[in-house]
Formats: C-alpha cells, structure tokens, sequence
C-alpha cells in the first residue's frame, strides 16, 4: 500500500465513480480500477460493490476510507512541517560589520540571490572582533570580518579581498595638503573611530602604540553617518576603508607610507553543523575566489 494508492481511493469515494475521480486526478481509468484491484487483493477484501448507476462503498471500504483520511492528513502535517524545517535550513545568521556592509557584502547578496534563491540571510552588525568571538561560541553561523590576526583553531575562512585603509581628514586641517602622511603625523589631530570591538579601531590603536604615541580620540562610535558629519566640520579625523566616506568638496582621503590593508574573510565553525544555506555561502564565496 503506497500514499499514492490511497490518494486514488479517497478521490473514487469522494464521487463514486471512477470517470469523475479519473478526470480530477487525470488519471487513466484503468490505472484507478488497477490500484482498486490491488488494494483489494493486498487486504484480501472486497472495497467496493459495482453498482449501474457507479460504485458504492463496502463496510470494509468504509473502514479503509476513514483510516485513509486519517493517514493522509497526517501525511500533509508531515509535508508541512518537513517543508518549513527544509526552509529553515536554508537561513544563515551572519555578522557583518559596520564597513563591510557597505562595500562587500552587496555584491555577495546579489550573487547569492541569484545563484541559490532560498537561502536567506538574517544580518546582525558587530565589530569583526565581536563577530569572530559569536561564530566561535555558535551564536551566529557565519561571519564577514577584517584584519590579519589568528583566529581560533575552531573557525575555517575563505579569504574574499583586500581593502586599503585611508586617513579621511577635512581640507581644513592642515596635514589635508599632503599626498600620504604615517602615524607620526596625526599625534594631535581629533579622531573619531569605529567602536573598539571593529579590527580597524584596534589595529590603529596598536599602530599608535606601537610608535609610543597615545591618540587624541573624542569618540568612538558604529555610526558612519556621524563619522561623516564631524570629518566634514573639521571636529575630528577618521581611519576608514576605502571608499566608504562620501569625500566632497569638504574632505580629503590620504593614504599613507606602506599603506596598510584590512583582508576581508568569511569565517565560520568548523566544528558546527552546516546548514544547507551555510554550505551555498561557502560555496558561493569559494567559487568567486
């Protein structure tokens, strides 16, 4: 006995009749009368008594419909729930920081839209420090993140680009006239930098460090908007991705000597189970590199 089988019985009962149900199923009438013919051989037992005027139900075939019913409306809860969890599985939960956002991960969103259509994305935004630290403890599947450093032994990664970092400054302020300038030169200048939990803001502050110069920082903040407005009324300076600050007549992007780079990675948990929607991700990514 397959569902399919009982599929065909049930539409016979419901007109009694087999042209009707062969005409709603299209199926051929002498596929119906064999799957009656089988069952009623299967069970041993005779379904339906043939009338002139069509087919009336026996108190066996009586039996067999009500369990029918029960059988295949379990089966459409079943096909309901298995379809949602197949959906399910294609949802990724990414972090994406702040920069990236802009830049990068557009380009991925449009490839992946168009290669693997049901998978969805749900975004959180953090800093890549925060965004590695969630992936490794399984808070979130996956994660666009930047910066060099070793990453735990439980993530795997797929390099996707490297990104120059710029210095955006007002052409107000006086270092905007130079072609490339080096950390020495912004011991005094007002900064404005991503939150601290970003690889941008802690690189800059270790490159600081580095040369024993403690930077003149009025805010740290995730809020490029703001970042924007303040570079533009020369309140502050900002380090930056390329491209990511909209440079008018009111600011100046410089580079610097031996001009730093941010690579940009999807990292995930080597040691979690994949989600079908993780594993177009990561093929996706693989296959643009």
């Amino acid at each position: 006995m397959k569902l399919l089988q009982l599929k065909y019985f049930q539409t016979i009962c419901k007109y009694n009749n087999i042209t009707r149900a062969s005409n709603e199923l299209h199926v051929s009438q002498p596929s119906l009368s064999n799957v009656i013919r089988d069952l009623e051989e299967e069970f041993g037992v005779t379904l339906f008594q043939r009338l002139s005027k069509g087919l009336s139900l026996t108190e066996e075939g009586k039996i067999l419909l009500e369990h029918t019913e029960k059988v295949l409306s379990c089966a459409d809860v079943l096909i309901e729930e298995m379809t949602r969890l197949g959906k399910a599985n294609q949802e990724v939960k990414l972090g994406i920081p702040p920069m990236i956002s802009s830049i990068v991960f557009p380009g991925i969103m449009k490839d992946l839209q168009k290669q693997y259509p049901l998978t969805t994305l749900t975004v959180t935004e953090h800093g890549s420090l925060t965004n590695k630290s969630m992936v490794a403890d399984a808070q979130l599947d996956a994660a666009l993140v930047s910066g060099g450093e070793p990453f735990p032994a439980c993530l795997d990664m797929i390099d996707i680009c490297d990104i120059p970092i710029y210095f955006y400054t007002s052409i107000e302020n006086p270092i905007a006239c130079r072609s490339e300038i080096s950390f020495e030169d912004l011991e005094n200048v007002p900064l404005v930098l991503l939150k601290k939990d970003t690889w941008l803001t802690s690189h800059v502050l270790r490159r600081f460090e580095k040369i024993g110069i403690k930077p003149t920082v009025i805010l740290y903040t995730d809020q490029l908007q703001t970042i924007q407005r303040l570079v533009d009324n020369n309140t502050a300076a900002t380090f930056l991705f390329d491209g990511i600050l909209n440079t008018d007549e009111n600011m100046v992007s410089l580079s610097f000597q031996k001009a730093p780079t941010a690579k940009v990675r999807l990292i995930w948990n080597k040691n979690q189970k994949h989600s079908e929607g993780l594993k177009n991700l990561i093929h996706l990514l693989k296959s643009r590199s």
